[in-house]
């Protein structure tokens, strides 16, 4: 018996040890602050410039949610990040004279976020070359089928 139960113990070792992490997460499968990040710079990237750089990501809290009504899990990050903008971003945009924005497209709004629903900027906003932007934002991610579908629409 005592054999059987070490084979048993040795095939389930070699198992978890072949696969990826995410494979065989049992108990508190949620997302990480890696995770965080990589939501935050896909959409610093669709939002503002493909080249921008993270220079400083440091998640402040996450809590559980039980989202209400909807019958699934969520987490929320909050965190605070320093983005460089090495070729800018939304030159077009740039100031100009009393208008302050150069389209109507376009925002003079100086509050940068990427995921805050109620306090998004959802019109373009103008940085200028070479500047550093911090953000101080959160992040949502629900619990889907496949794992925990973040705000730039990934799975993780």
């Amino acid at each position: 018996m005592i054999k059987l139960k070490l084979i048993a113990l040795a095939l389930f070792a070699t198992m978890l040890a072949a696969a990826p992490a995410r494979a065989f997460c049992l108990f508190a499968c949620e997302p990480t602050a890696e995770d965080t990040r990589k939501v935050f710079e896909n959409l610093v990237r669709k939002k503002f410039d493909l080249d921008a750089k993270i220079q400083t990501f440091d998640v402040t809290r996450f809590w559980r949610l039980d989202v209400e009504g909807a019958g699934h899990a969520g987490v929320e990050y909050f965190f605070t990040a320093k983005v460089e903008f090495p070729k800018g971003a939304n030159l077009d945009c740039k100031p100009e004279g009393a208008e302050n924005t150069a389209k109507a497209d376009c925002s003079a709004s100086s509050y940068y976020s990427t995921t805050i629903q109620n306090k998004m900027v959802k019109e373009r906003q103008y940085i200028e070359p070479g500047k550093v932007i911090e953000f101080k934002d959160e992040t949502r991610f629900d619990q889907a089928d496949k794992g925990w579908k973040g705000q730039d629409g990934n799975i993780y």
